[in-house]
C-alpha cells in the first residue's frame, strides 16, 4: 500500500479530493479548504483541489458532477488522513479481501467533518435526503 512507502508519502502527505470549478462555485469549495465528504455510511474531511480534469457528466440533460479522491491515505502508514474507504460498504475480492466497490454516490460540501452525535446526525440526513431506509 502506497502510504506506507515513506517517498510516495512524502510526494502527497494529505488527503485531497479534485473537484471541477463548477462544483466548486456551487457548493462553497474554495482552493485547499476543508471539505466534507458524505455517504450512506459515514462521512470523511479532505482538502479541496480545483481541477479542470474533473468535468461535469452530461446525463439525461442534466449534470451530474464527479469527485476524485486517492487510495493512498488511511489510519496507519506514512500518509495519514481519513480514508475512502470509511464510506464505502464492505465489499471484498474473494482472492486478496481488498475492497472492490470504488464508485459510490456521496454529498460534499465545505467545512470539516463534525464528530460524535453530530457527525451520526449529518449521515442520518444524507440517508434521508437520498431516500434510503434502515
Amino acid at each position: 500500500m502506497s502510504r506506507y512507502l515513506p517517498y510516495l508519502a512524502e510526494l502527497q502527505p494529505r488527503a485531497f479530493c479534485e473537484v471541477s470549478p463548477e462544483l466548486a462555485r456551487e457548493r462553497g469549495l474554495v482552493q485547499n479548504g476543508w471539505a466534507t465528504l458524505v455517504t450512506a455510511r459515514s462521512a470523511i474531511e479532505l482538502r479541496v483541489l480545483i481541477t479542470e480534469r474533473m468535468t461535469p457528466l452530461r446525463i439525461d440533460g442534466g449534470e451530474t458532477h464527479q469527485v476524485g479522491v486517492p487510495w493512498h491515505f488511511g489510519h496507519g502508514g506514512f500518509a495519514t488522513g481519513d480514508s475512502v474507504n470509511d464510506l464505502l460498504s464492505i465489499a471484498l475480492d474473494p482472492n486478496v479481501h481488498i475492497q472492490e466497490s470504488k464508485a459510490l454516490t456521496c454529498d460534499i460540501r465545505p467545512g470539516r467533518t463534525p464528530r460524535g452525535p453530530a457527525l451520526r446526525a449529518l449521515v442520518e440526513d444524507y440517508r434521508r435526503r437520498a431516500g434510503l431506509t434502515p
